[in-house]
């Protein structure tokens, strides 16, 4: 086969399955074999087909908004205020910003029928239907900050306030804080707001100062709602529910499209999720519960006398599937910045790791002065599943664990051996008992029959595919009497409110029923007892709660702190659309439920530091957190990317004040601290331009550096210096001496500099932390550790996580010339020899193409009709280090906007490039195979067509070539660094070059630097 192979697709049309020879050229070739997978349309799905985006503007919002454009007063709030977002200033700015939106909507061809939401008070932007192409025309102006597409997120007591210290003799309660006034926001799947726990028994007063929300969205009060679901019936706000709002544009057109029958297109809640949240974190204090009439007794919301906010932005498509997009989120936490709640609880989530728009309007909310507390995401306990938002840094991710109460309850097996699970409903008589699996239906799948009649019997169940309460609504169509479900591998235990009288089991005692049943036979029978509470090992990490380290930034140490999240009792709504239905309450598990229990927290902190920022109170929970907490297992010591710093611990010591409400130190940041974060670990997201700013006026762009209460370090080559600020919130007069108690990771040495802070209340002190790899550190290996600042009876703690790596370089160089010479620094963290070797340069294949306009804008629809794309089949040579394929602007005949993708020749999707215009680039590095599909998209010609040229380069394994290795270092010493010098001559002018410099050491290679000469 010829090394380079074009195929023009004209009008005739490409399967999609298959890529035949009848497709190619008359002269051309083109293999029997070569097939294109069928999740190449998943892989490159539509890209550029019409979606949502959101568009973040430069201008400030009205809450950050500084006065610093003539003609416009400021609008944000002094730090402990509110924003008004009614006053005459904030009017006229909004107005502004709306117009700015309008005018840039204008400018890509949009109008207001395009437009679902104007953002202008916790962020200033717009959410619209529109192109990619739209949305990176915008990306480029001036006035846009970011562009990020609609994404799709998921959702994510009754001795928890005793459990967390709250009701301790000298704990916040006792003092007198429960929340009063504070307006906490829920952003959930609604409210049922005649639910006692957020009902209004006459002894709340009018709303807070600096509240402005308006809106009750029950019933009647929102056209259609009772027509969708007769069973919406109106109900009028109070001073406890002070407002509830619903934002669905996005998600089902505001109209109920593709939503459960059963389900509320205000914000009732059909679900009971986000009943549940709200009356965690301030549900009215000492409320009676009961289910299935069992009296539990009483619970009561971390802060019970806070005011609740709800907004509406999570939707049911059925009993159990659902879901909630950013557009609805961004309005909904817009809103809620808007009408001025001071907490806002966020039990959403996502397995993404990418910054999103509600990560961006929480970075103004934060700003804004409001608390914002998440889920850390239900995919643990793996290591990298905390997802977005809960990854970035302003807010407070919360990972769950259990509490010391639980609801328990046995089986009794005909062979007299009893077995204890969890359970909140009642009990059975003995009765027969059956093993799903000997019945064909092995998980209990609500959609597949038994293949025997189970009337009165008990079901052995495997956990697994459905939802837990979705077996037992099997069993109990099917006519049992009763459940028995199992963990088929170490798992939490749940309650439910299952449909018939049901026990959860584990993964051990499972398979001893299982084998009991085996020998038992027809005479198999079991007694359900019916469950109580009783005490258990609390401090314990849910297996489910997602664990670190963070995808986003590996130097950002997350979850943030754990709470309770099993089984938490608290409200439900009595319409479920799955689980035993007229339930006021349940008793449920998740991060879900651990986060508004920081949300609660925070409502404490606020009514008692109403001028602290976000990240103080963040910081004020983290560094009084306890750490006597254990993994699943129940016995192995839990370590930061379980549990953050630890438990948040309201409980006063004996012999210390250090409490959340007085904490000793704490660590601040603020809207530019963050900005140059987002620099460091996602600098897509931001303009080049603003990040050189940061730089240049003495922020550090390094995400290490991030004055979190926390201290990790990604990737330590050596040796690193991180650098924090402390300020002094002691409460007391006088000058306090704090000194710096270090637990040094394995494997390092770790130096406080200087050795004491001497502050008195309100200063600030700056100390830096030098982490050095011994010699003996694992390589790419997380170590923890901590550092805490001790003086005056307080104890400030400080989780350290730090990796090692071995070596730390540039990864590529542009350089022009046909000769020259360029030097570049690279860092050690091993001992051992060490080798730099040139690769090439090599000169660019460049081959001639052209390509139709696509008239459909989208790269799926033009692979099916073969209308607006080109295919090159590119040989890559064996021995091959770096494969890269490229596209320039100043390589095609006119203004266009050509995408690339590329593919390896089985069709698996290896990259793709897609910016506004024509300058893309595919990189492989260390290719596996040696031909790839390279597809030119006509995204949008200047004319009916466009004429490029596509270039390829195969940088080889072997060393040699126009590039010389003039210096550099022959070995490598831990914490020791090296400069490299280059230099190369008698390239041909014109022509694009790529070489590489590899780095070698004892175990191999190292890594690349690619030299790029044009």
């Amino acid at each position: 086969m010829s090394r380079r192979i074009l195929v023009l697709i004209a009008s005739a049309a490409l399967a999609l399955a298959t890529l035949t020879p009848a497709q190619a050229s008359s002269d051309l070739q083109v293999p029997d074999d070569l097939q294109v997978s069928d999740d190449v349309a998943a892989a490159i799905a539509a890209a550029k087909s019409e979606q949502v985006y959101l568009v973040i503007m430069t201008d400030k919002p009205v809450s950050a908004y500084d006065g610093s454009v003539a003609g416009y007063a400021a609008t944000r709030p002094a730090r402990g205020d509110k924003v008004n977002p009614n006053s005459k200033a904030a009017q006229k700015w909004a107005k502004k910003l709306e117009a700015s939106h309008e005018s840039a909507m204008a400018s890509v061809g949009l109008d207001g029928s395009d437009r679902l939401y104007d953002y202008a008070v916790a962020v200033n932007g717009f959410a619209a239907l529109m192109t990619e192409q739209q949305a990176a025309s915008l990306q480029a102006r001036d006035d846009v900050l970011f562009v990020v597409p609609d994404e799709v997120r998921q959702l994510t007591t009754d001795s928890s306030s005793d459990f967390l210290g709250i009701n301790d003799g000298a704990g916040p309660a006792a003092m007198g804080y429960t929340g009063e006034d504070v307006v906490v926001g829920i952003i959930d799947t609604g409210i049922w707001p005649e639910h006692p726990s957020v009902a209004d028994d006459g002894s709340y007063g009018p709303a807070p100062d600096g509240w402005s929300g308006t809106g009750c969205e029950f019933g009647s009060a929102v056209p259609g709602a009772q027509a969708f679901n007769a069973n919406d019936a109106d109900f009028t706000c109070n001073n406890k529910l002070l407002a509830a709002k619903a934002y669905g544009l996005a998600f089902h057109g505001g109209t109920g499209i593709g939503l459960d029958p059963g389900s509320y297109i205000s914000a009732r809640d059909e679900d009971g999720h986000g009943s549940h949240t709200a009356t965690t974190a301030a549900g009215n204090a000492n409320v009676a519960a009961s289910i299935q009439g069992s009296d539990l007794g009483t619970v009561s919301g971390i802060a019970p006398r806070a005011r609740v906010s709800v907004y509406k932005a999570c939707w049911s498509t059925s009993p159990v599937s659902g879901g909630c997009t950013t557009a609805d989120l961004a309005a909904a936490i817009d809103q809620a910045v808007a009408d001025g709640v001071d907490v806002i609880n966020y039990s959403i989530g996502s397995s993404a790791f990418s910054i999103g728009a509600d990560d961006i309007s929480f970075l103004f909310a934060a700003d804004a002065g409001v608390f914002v507390a998440t889920s850390a995401g239900n995919s643990g306990p793996g290591p990298n599943t905390v997802g977005s938002p809960a990854t970035v840094p302003w807010i407070t991710s919360v990972g769950a664990n259990t509490q010391a109460r639980d609801f328990r309850g046995t089986v009794t097996l005909g062979d007299g051996s009893v077995i204890e699970g969890v359970t909140l409903t009642g009990g059975t008589s003995e009765l027969p008992l059956v093993d799903s699996e000997d019945l064909g239906n092995t998980l209990c799948d609500p959609n597949a029959p038994f293949s025997e009649d189970v009337t009165g019997k008990i079901v052995l169940c495997q956990r697994g595919a459905f939802a837990r309460v979705a077996k037992s609504q099997a069993v109990a169509n099917a006519g049992g009497a009763g459940m028995i479900l199992f963990n088929p591998a170490l798992s939490t235990l749940n309650t439910d409110n299952h449909y018939v009288p049901s026990l959860h089991i584990d993964h051990v005692d499972g398979p001893a029923v299982k084998a009991y049943v085996d020998a038992a036979g027809s005479g198999a029978t079991a007694s359900l007892s019916g469950g109580a509470a009783v005490e258990a090992q609390g401090s314990v990490m849910a297996a489910f709660s997602s664990r670190g380290a963070n995808r986003q930034s590996a130097d950002i140490i997350k979850p943030d702190v754990t709470a309770p999240g099993v089984n938490i009792l608290a409200a439900n709504t009595p319409t479920a659309l799955l689980g035993s239905p007229g339930e006021y309450f349940q008793a449920i598990s998740g991060t879900s439920m651990s986060s508004p229990h920081v949300a609660g927290s925070f409502a404490l902190l606020k009514q008692a530091h109403p001028d602290w920022s976000a990240a103080m109170a963040k910081s004020a929970l983290m560094t009084t957190a306890r750490q006597d907490v254990v993994k699943e297992d129940g016995v192995t010591a839990a370590d930061p990317f379980d549990m953050g710093a630890g438990h948040v611990d309201w409980s006063r010591p004996a012999v210390a004040p250090s409490n959340p409400l007085e904490p000793g130190l704490a660590y601040d940041a603020g809207f530019l601290d963050y900005l140059a974060y987002i620099c460091g670990a996602s600098p897509a997201n931001i303009s080049q331009g603003t990040c050189d700013f940061l730089e240049a006026v003495g922020f550090s762009l390094d995400p290490s550096d991030l004055n979190l209460a926390s201290i990790g370090v990604g990737e330590l080559v050596g040796t690193q210096t991180v650098t924090r600020t402390v300020t002094a919130v002691t409460g007391v007069r006088g000058n306090i001496v704090f000194h710096p108690t270090v637990d040094a990771p394995d494997g390092f040495d770790v130096t406080v500099s200087p050795s004491s802070l001497k502050l008195r209340h309100g200063e600030t002190g700056t100390y830096t932390v030098t982490m050095s790899n011994d010699g003996s550190a694992a390589l790419g290996q997380w170590e923890f550790g901590s550092l805490t600042w001790r003086g005056g009876g307080f104890d400030v703690y400080s989780p350290i996580a730090v990796r090692a790596f071995e070596f730390a370089g540039p990864e590529e160089l542009d350089v022009t010339g046909t000769s020259g010479s360029a030097s570049f620094d690279v860092q050690f963290g091993y001992d051992g020899s060490y080798t730099a070797a040139p690769h090439g340069l090599v000169a660019a294949n460049e081959t001639p193409g052209s390509v139709v306009d696509d008239p459909a804008n989208n790269i799926n629809v033009a692979l099916g009709t073969g209308v607006g794309v080109t295919f090159h089949f590119i040989g890559v040579p064996e021995g091959t280090a770096h494969t890269r394929f490229s596209l320039f602007d100043d390589y095609t005949d006119g203004n266009d906007d050509l995408d690339l993708y590329v593919f390896d020749s089985s069709g698996s999707f290896i990259g793709g490039s897609g910016s506004g215009t024509s300058a893309e680039q595919v990189d492989v590095p260390l290719p596996g195979d040696t031909l790839y599909i390279v597809v030119v998209h006509g995204w949008q010609t200047d004319g009916p067509d466009a004429n490029y040229t596509l270039f390829d380069w195969s940088v080889p394994l072997a060393s040699g070539g126009s590039l010389v290795v003039d210096s550099a270092p022959t070995s490598a010493t831990v914490g020791g660094s090296g400069t490299i010098d280059v230099s190369w001559s008698g390239l041909a002018a014109g022509t694009k070059y790529l070489g590489a410099v590899s780095h070698s050491g004892p175990a191999g290679l190292l890594g690349l630097t690619l030299i790029d000469v044009h």
